[in-house]
């Protein structure tokens, strides 16, 4: 998994692509840090589309606060909107802190790894698209079906939400369609966007992890006992300043992922109830697709955190093998002890109260299994019976 993301998302052409559609210009290798917001009516149609249908999504909820599966079924939905409006918020707030990191992250990379890189990105989008797409389009065949076969037009809907407003009429039907449109759209470009800009940060601070790995033995060999900091305070400046980067990229990412980590437990536990609690219509290509968007989220956050943790403790490991203490004198082994100790410190990037990496998944994994368990309790006890 760690070699798939390490040269996943080298290039960032999808980012670019997604931000666009939503009315956003990410311009990493311009010099301009203002304006990330370009069409600010497409932008804020977009949300306001989603917030509606969110508001929908609440009173349906509410409506059938006593039915697990329906309950389950809109929130999963109603969990994704809300994930991609906090997480387009925060984007627009940081996003001048962002676009100056890439700046300053951003280096050239084998055409091999941009390819793959390209490849990986655009395999996620049409993840996201896939479950857009099949939201909508699979419900709309099926009405179009039965209106074929039966000469009746009887709506079908991907989840089964009462909206405000009488959709068995086909003018308002239609133009319910093209609202969600917009809702989906919103999903699918600001999850692909953000969720692969963050790894590609993490792919862009553990390259340098390793550039500074491979530096470190040259740097020995080619060392002058002369010196007083063995000529190494170069590199040691090197790794201060990948330090400050990845305190700025924890700082600015921090409230994304804690969104993150609190909807995609929930989010595990609605998707699974979906596939244990059957029931009628139910939209079998949106699950899919939407379980491996879930899934991936999943890894592009841990298992990004994980790998940069890995490249630092790396770095540190190298560094005390190939440094020759023996061959010191107590003056140059006191001026590398502090680089030393500052090197071996723990690289955890968290999100408040959670530290991103391998035990968050576990955790996750038994927080939702523990919730579907008890959901399906419930089910089989109070409707089943």
């Amino acid at each position: 998994m760690f070699n798939l993301l390490a040269v996943s998302l080298a290039d960032l052409w999808t980012q670019r692509f997604t931000f666009a559609r939503m009315g956003l210009d990410l311009q990493p290798l311009a010099g301009s840090e203002d304006d990330v917001l370009r069409r600010p009516i497409l932008y804020g149609i977009m949300v306001m589309a989603t917030s509606f249908e969110l508001c929908t999504v609440c009173a349906f909820m509410v409506h059938h606060r006593h039915q697990i599966v329906l309950c389950s079924e809109a929130l999963m939905h109603g969990l994704q909107m809300i994930s991609s409006l906090l997480k387009m918020t925060i984007f627009l707030a940081k996003s001048r802190d962002l676009i100056s990191l890439i700046h300053q992250l951003q280096e050239p990379a084998p055409s091999r790894v941009v390819r793959r890189g390209q490849l990986l990105a655009a395999i996620y989008f049409l993840m996201c698209a896939g479950t857009s797409v099949s939201f909508l389009l699979v419900p709309l065949a099926l009405t179009m079906l039965r209106f074929y076969q039966t000469d009746r037009f009887e709506p079908v809907s991907s989840f089964r939400v009462l909206l405000p407003y009488d959709v068995t009429q086909p003018h308002i039907y239609a133009l319910d369609c093209c609202l969600m449109v917009f809702v989906l759209t919103f999903f699918c470009c600001s999850t692909t966007g953000v969720d692969t800009l963050y790894g590609w940060f993490a792919l862009a601070l553990s390259s340098h992890y390793r550039r500074l790995t491979a530096q470190l033995q040259p740097h020995l060999l080619q060392s002058d006992p002369s010196r007083s900091d063995l000529g190494l305070a170069e590199l040691f400046a090197q790794h201060s300043r990948l330090l400050a980067l990845v305190a700025r990229f924890n700082e600015a990412f921090r409230e994304i992922a804690f969104v993150e980590v609190l909807v995609i437990c929930v989010l595990y536990c609605s998707v699974i109830c979906q596939y244990i609690m059957p029931h009628t219509d139910q939209n079998f290509a949106f699950l899919g697709f939407f379980s491996m968007v879930v899934t991936t989220q999943l890894c592009i956050y841990l298992f990004g955190a994980e790998q940069v943790r890995l490249e630092a403790e790396r770095f540190s490991r190298h560094l005390y093998q190939v440094m020759p203490w023996q061959r010191l004198s107590p003056s140059h082994r006191r001026l590398l002890l502090l680089p030393l100790q500052r090197a071996q410190s723990e690289m955890v990037l968290g999100a408040y109260f959670f530290d991103l990496g391998r035990p968050l998944l576990v955790w996750i994994f038994r927080t939702a299994g523990s919730f579907t368990t008890l959901l399906n309790a419930l089910y089989t006890k109070y409707e089943t019976a």
